[in-house]
């Protein structure tokens, strides 16, 4: 956050925001969902 110039809580933000849109509750979860979806490459 700090290189990005943003706070703890707008990257907390962000973080539950994506795992509303994925379903999870997690960041192993997000990261295997993303990768089963193919928005990411492993």
């Amino acid at each position: 956050s700090k290189r990005l110039f943003l706070s703890q809580a707008t990257v907390k933000s962000h973080l539950v925001h994506i795992y509303a849109k994925l379903g999870v509750d997690s960041r192993t979860s997000a990261v295997a969902a993303a990768t089963a979806r193919r928005l990411i490459r492993r």
